[in-house]
Parts: structure tokens; C-alpha cells; sequence
């Protein structure tokens, strides 16, 4: 028999996909993510979003208390790219 692979999870959306995740549209997603979602620019012309750092957002905007999550060094590495933008 072989063998199943467990199926990818994605880390990081398009702001097309970030949009109808959040359920707004994409004019309205990158109007807000200018000011609180910082992008991951993974090639000149391409900007993705984390899906954690989407999560925080409505967590954040609905008044809640963010819970810990588990890192790992994708993770890791996304928070440092980003913040030496």
C-alpha cells in the first residue's frame, strides 16, 4: 500500500483570498491592511498576508483576548521578514 500524505496548510493568503476570508472585499481588505495587517513581500511584485496575522485581526476587532499559538521556524522567519520592512 502507499502512502497518504497529510495535506498542506497553507500559511499565507493573496489579497484576493485574504478578502473573502475576512468576508470583505479585496478594496476594502487592502485599505485596511495598509494600516493594521503587515504583508510578507515574498517576490518584487508579490505580497502575501499570514493567515495568523488574519486570525489576530478579527480576534483584535471583535474585542477578544488573542490566545497563544504554537510557533514554529516558518513562523519565525515570516515575524523577521517582515519586520525589517
Amino acid at each position: 500500500m502507499g502512502e497518504v500524505l497529510a495535506p498542506v496548510q497553507r500559511k499565507v493568503m493573496r489579497a484576493s483570498e485574504a478578502a473573502s476570508y475576512l468576508g470583505i472585499s479585496e478594496t476594502s481588505f487592502r485599505s485596511i491592511a495598509k494600516k493594521e495587517i503587515p504583508p510578507i513581500q515574498i517576490s518584487e511584485k508579490r505580497q502575501v498576508w499570514l493567515i495568523e496575522d488574519l486570525d489576530s485581526y478579527l480576534v483584535t476587532r471583535s474585542g477578544r483576548t488573542p490566545t497563544p499559538q504554537q510557533s514554529n521556524e516558518w513562523d519565525s522567519l515570516c515575524r523577521r521578514l517582515t519586520s525589517n520592512m
